[in-house]
């Protein structure tokens, strides 16, 4: 039995012996197999059996629709967690195919590097569920009717594109697209530790497209949407209603006012805000020290100290604190900030309201 897990490699399972093997080792007919497998078959009989068994690598075989619909899916899934622009895991391509993957339960839960259970409702009973899979069923179902796009397990709510300035090195450039064998599709380190490619050759500039994430919601918004936000809306409406119609100074009025609205504010520059996602990394940029920059195999890039995978958001998060499901997304060295002064002004703000109700009553 394959399974692939949150590694970026697979464990063969036998006789309680775990063996590790690299992703790439695993062909794409195995692959397709495991994500049209829908129950195992009776195997009383190793005769017969061994006579209704075709061999999976014979390449005349005809293909089911179902077969090649997912042999050319998890191709895609591939290429781009190698090729994509964004450091991000083995997901689906769109949150289409996300809800597709739960409506008519294709079983691809052991494909993805991001961890388990991401069955929903057949993952309800089991002890080792992560919160994830509801959240990524709601996301499936809402942000494919609005078109919103996907990295990770996070949703792009708007984008734009902005052109920079990149150094780079003639003999990288010489070698983009070109995969090594080593470890399991990492670039071949050189004699001086660092990517193939990354020394000799003139270094330049050029001027390159990228992207540029305005708006992005993680994968526990739904969180943020029907709890969060909510209980600040109750609070707040209540010392409204309470505590500052029925007349307070005008000074208490504006302070109060003030520190609401900031509260709101920073919450949403915290859940709404780009939390670091790190661009792809082939190899190490240029002038970049020996051990400054590690290659991560659940996003297949090279990232810098203090950059960690997010299993949750399934990406890349640069000066990565911790993902925060009140918030909703994970907290990063762009929304760090934020999420500081939130913090801050969830403390000011109960503390605010409850003298002011108190003193109303």
């Amino acid at each position: 039995l394959v399974r692939r897990g949150a590694g970026a490699g697979t464990a063969a399972e036998t006789g309680g012996m775990i063996v590790e093997e690299p992703l790439e080792q695993v062909s794409q007919d195995s692959l397709a197999q495991d994500l049209e497998a829908g129950g195992g078959r009776d195997n009383d009989d190793d005769a017969t059996a061994t006579s209704t068994t075709t061999d999976p690598d014979d390449e005349t075989r005809p293909l089911s629709i179902e077969r090649r619909y997912a042999k050319e899916r998890m191709a895609a899934k591939v290429r781009n967690w190698k090729e994509g622009e964004l450091a991000a895991g083995i997901v689906e391509l769109t949150w289409r195919d996300e809800l597709g993957k739960h409506r008519y339960a294709v079983d691809d839960d052991e494909d993805d590097t991001n961890g388990a259970n991401r069955g929903v409702c057949a993952d309800c009973c089991r002890e080792e569920m992560e919160p994830t899979c509801g959240c990524l069923y709601l996301s499936g179902l809402v942000c494919s009717r609005f078109g919103a796009g996907r990295v990770g397990n996070m949703a792009i709510l708007r984008e734009s594109t902005v052109m920079v300035e990149e150094i780079i090195n003639d003999a990288d450039e010489s070698e983009e697209g070109i995969e090594s064998e080593h470890d399991g599709g990492r670039p071949a380190p050189s004699s001086n530790g660092s990517a193939a490619g990354a020394g000799g050759g003139a270094v330049r500039t050029r001027t390159v497209h990228r992207r540029k994430i305005d708006l992005v919601v993680g994968p526990y918004w739904p969180m943020l949407l029907c709890i969060t936000y909510p209980l600040i809306f109750a609070v707040s409406t209540w010392t409204l209603v309470s505590a500052i119609l029925p007349g307070r100074h005008p000074l208490v009025t504006l302070i109060w006012a003030t520190l609401t609205l900031g509260l709101i504010y920073a919450l949403f520059g915290v859940s709404f805000r780009d939390p670091g996602i790190l661009p792809r990394h082939r190899t190490p940029p240029v002038g970049s020290g020996r051990g400054e920059w590690r290659w991560n195999d659940q996003a297949q890039t090279y990232r810098p100290r203090g950059a960690i995978y997010d299993p949750d958001c399934a990406v890349v998060i640069e000066g990565f604190d911790h993902t925060c499901p009140w918030t909703g997304t994970g907290i990063g060295r762009r929304n760090l900030p934020a999420f500081q002064a939130f913090v801050a002004l969830v403390f000011i703000c109960l503390i605010m309201d409850i003298l002011l109700i108190t003193a109303a009553f």
